[in-house]
């Protein structure tokens, strides 16, 4: 009778089975996902399980976890509020897109322990195969190896900060396709100045000096009439235009002159004899503090690509970007036999080894020539 008259109490985790047994469950340890696991007694009566619950909780000792279990949302976004002195605020607002837009649907309740190589790989491979917000299709490999270089850096953080275990093996960062540079030959360079020249106007001009130094649009963009010493024949490079979020609403992004992305992107460029009688011109024509500007702001990076591309549409050229002047005028000064170390620093690139991986790719002649030189 006392099975039949004792009914479970609120809390004491036993019930009454359909089979006529009573069931108790008691806490027996931490899973590797950081849930609690459980096990199981039974008794005929409830007294009976009731004791039997009592006496294996009371013989089971239960690891405290090494870690608080922080989410992967958590972490994340500790990682990069750490990180956003060092990085651009374009970088800041990369980054918290595909946080908020990929990572966080898929990891960001995770709990930290949880978060695998395997778990990482696999995700990755997903977003590669099919991760594109609209369900129509993959992402680039480029796309899913900047969110790769988010979650190791995040979970690096982790480890640091001792919030979670090394991982055991590691994450595999999607390939990325070289992709072959475009670049002008020197009889379409040549041809493509004459165009400049007749042109006469802001954006001709801006084009003109990035043929001539290498400059990025956004730094061209920024240049300042200022920045510009004529007498010493020097172009100071301290200024490119960056997009950042507006105060008026987290969606919205305004332009702003900002440093250059780097600290080697700040830099001192010596003026050709070739484009100083072009500046010279220019500078006695100037309407603004901004070298291709009509007036006394900036002109935005869109805005110049656009007029740029125009540019080529009315003088029937067939369409190239406006990078491709930069990689021209790397070219040519490797073709010149400018040393790397120099050009590294004109280009303003963090390392030799990236103007190395650019641009420095010895033709089959040259390599030839090389090997013929272990004949002699």
């Amino acid at each position: 009778m006392e099975g039949a008259l004792q009914m479970s109490r609120r809390g004491d985790n036993i019930h009454k089975r359909k089979d006529g047994r009573w069931e108790g469950r008691y806490k027996s340890g931490i899973k590797d996902d950081g849930t609690s696991a459980y096990r199981s007694v039974y008794g005929k009566t409830y007294t009976e399980c009731k004791n039997k619950l009592e006496e294996y909780a009371s013989k089971t000792s239960i690891p405290k976890p090494k870690y608080k279990e922080y989410r992967f949302s958590e972490v994340v976004y500790k990682w990069l509020n750490t990180n956003r002195i060092r990085l651009k605020g374009s970088t800041v607002r990369k980054y918290q897109y595909m946080i908020e837009s990929h990572l966080i649907s898929k990891l960001g309740s995770r709990r930290i322990s949880t978060i695998t190589s395997a778990v990482v790989n696999e995700f990755l491979d997903n977003k590669l195969k099919e991760g594109q917000l609209n369900g129509t299709g993959s992402l680039s490999a480029s796309y899913v190896k900047t969110m790769a270089i988010i979650i190791e850096a995040s979970l690096k953080y982790a480890i640091v900060e001792g919030m979670c275990s090394p991982l055991k093996s590691p994450i595999h960062k999607p390939s990325v396709p070289k992709k072959e540079l475009q670049v002008l030959t020197q009889d379409d360079q040549a041809n493509f100045e004459k165009l400049l020249k007749a042109e006469q106007n802001e954006i001709s001009l801006g084009t003109i000096i990035a043929l001539h130094t290498g400059m990025r649009i956004g730094e061209v963009c920024a240049l300042m009439w200022d920045d510009i010493d004529l007498k010493n024949d020097i172009i100071h490079v301290r200024h490119t235009i960056a997009r950042v979020n507006s105060t008026e609403g987290c969606h919205k992004t305004k332009l702003i002159i900002d440093t250059p992305k780097t600290v080697s992107s700040k830099r001192d460029i010596p003026i050709s004899s070739l484009l100083k009688p072009i500046l010279t011109v220019a500078r006695e024509h100037a309407k603004s503090t901004y070298v291709v500007s009509q007036n006394n702001s900036f002109v935005g990076t869109r805005t110049f690509d656009y007029r740029y591309k125009q540019m080529l549409k009315r003088n029937n050229i067939c369409n190239f970007n406006f990078h491709t002047i930069r990689h021209t005028f790397a070219t040519r000064c490797i073709e010149a036999g400018v040393d790397v170390k120099t050009l590294s620093e004109i280009l303003g690139h963090a390392n030799v080894s990236t103007t190395l991986n650019i641009y420095v790719h010895p033709s089959m002649e040259i390599k030839r020539n090389q090997i013929e030189k272990l004949c002699s």
